[in-house]
């Protein structure tokens, strides 16, 4: 089938076009000319159905695929599992491996459990912490998944996750009885640190965040939430799905220094491959022996190995600082080209985690034409985000630069004379998530 019939049969037989939010069209480029489908990628290229390719500088897998697609080295593991037998009666010694390797990084930590997506490894965390404590409440900024103990801030009220997710997100399908169980705070609020946390904790099973995303926090703001935790038998947890194996080897929170209870990996660990990891200290950890927490696939043996390749390759070609560099490279493309065009561009994002934003009332539009241009004239898949890549080269992002002058320069142009909107060749994109990460 090509594109547009993909489409057609995709919007009839599967709710929402796709299994995640968004990789929903609507969310990147409405209309004909987003490709939606993918027949190869390798390294940071992408092609399409009909073999066009694409240079991308969007999230790469959706922040999966830090050393680019396909890896030679995480396809030559991943061939040899699948020769070999990847789902089995009996165990996988990787597991093993993996958790004493885990452990080694993280030496605060005495247990380790696996998942395959990032959001049941926050339902897991979020289990454990209960059985632990005995407590049920949980306290929380940013955005944590799709299960119900955390889409249930919104059954008071539909803002709840307005700083958080999407604003007046429907908690439809959540038991109205959890409503009570879940309370948000704002990142780096000093004010929701001393009026939320300080006050809700003690009756509290778990603080839950992520330690840096598009900023690192304020100066002792984790150092509090620590001590809040530890004094009031609260489960400290840090969610590094995305952040983690980004800016060091394991999680931001090693930089911080500041040491969590529980800490959750995900998307990056396996390059690609399903795989999330929960580490926690050893006595928290072994209460799950007191709950029941199981799932067939959890043992498959794909996820361990990969992430096993994935942590010898990232440490011996310390991919962190290349992630760094080439992150700081992206945020000085867009600063130059802004500053040479008279944009007001904002940056946000540590540097392997980067986004911009021009500050105009038409935001939503300037961003759909920035889409539109880079992908249509230019064949770049971008976006306001871009998460560096080890394999986005000096090559790669000397075109993107080239790329960036030219939409920048149009937009400038286009927007003086109030015809912007009428350059777009579908309609507005819609506006995705929104993080909390910073005051408001």
């Amino acid at each position: 089938m090509n594109r547009n019939a993909l489409y057609k049969s995709a919007k009839k037989n599967i709710p929402g076009i796709s299994q995640l939010f968004g990789k929903r069209p609507e969310l990147s480029l409405p209309g004909n000319n987003w490709p939606i489908y993918y027949s190869k990628a390798k390294g940071v290229s992408l092609w399409d159905l009909k073999g066009k390719k694409y240079l991308d500088f969007s999230m790469v897998g959706v922040g999966t695929s830090v050393l680019g697609y396909a890896d030679k080295d995480i396809v030559n593991v991943a061939k040899k599992v699948l020769t070999n037998g990847n789902m089995t009666t009996l165990n996988p010694p990787e597991d093993v491996y993996l958790a004493k390797e885990m452990i080694k990084l993280h030496p605060w930590a005495g247990g380790v459990k696996y998942t395959r997506t990032g959001g049941e490894s926050m339902a897991v965390a979020i289990r454990i912490a209960r059985t632990f404590t005995g407590k049920e409440k949980i306290l929380f900024c940013g955005y944590h998944g799709w299960h119900d103990w955390y889409l249930a801030a919104n059954l008071k009220s539909k803002s709840k996750l307005s700083y958080h997710l999407l604003p007046g997100i429907t908690p439809k399908g959540v038991p109205k009885y959890l409503k009570d169980t879940i309370i948000p705070f704002r990142f780096n609020s000093i004010e929701d640190l001393k009026n939320i946390v300080e006050k809700n904790a003690k009756n509290c099973a778990a603080i839950v965040l992520e330690p840096a995303r598009e900023t690192f926090p304020d100066k002792n703001f984790l150092k509090k939430l620590r001590i809040i935790a530890s004094k009031n038998n609260t489960v400290l947890i840090f969610d590094e799905i995305t952040s983690g194996w980004r800016m060091t080897i394991g999680g931001i929170h090693k930089l911080l220094g500041i040491n969590p209870d529980l800490v959750i990996y995900g998307k990056t660990i396996a390059n690609g491959i399903p795989m999330g990891v929960i580490i926690g200290k050893k006595k928290i950890m072994n209460s799950s022996l007191n709950t029941f927490i199981s799932s067939a696939f959890w043992t498959e043996r794909l996820g361990p190995a990969c992430a096993l390749e994935f942590i010898k390759k990232f440490k011996k070609n310390k991919v962190h600082k290349k992630l760094i560099e080439n992150g700081k490279k992206i945020k000085n493309i867009w600063i130059k080209n802004a500053k040479k065009n008279d944009l007001n561009i904002e940056i946000n994002g540590v540097d392997a985690l980067a986004s911009f934003k021009i500050k105009e009332k038409n935001w939503p539009v300037i961003i759909t034409y920035f889409i539109q241009e880079m992908l249509i004239r230019h064949s770049i898949i971008a976006n306001s985000q871009c998460y560096a890549n080890y394999m986005h080269t000096d090559t790669a992002l000397k075109k993107y630069d080239k790329a960036v002058s030219d939409v920048f320069y149009k937009i400038k142009k286009f927007n003086e004379k109030g015809i912007l909107e009428k350059k777009l060749l579908g309609p507005i994109k819609q506006m995705g998530f929104n993080r909390l990460t910073k005051k408001k």
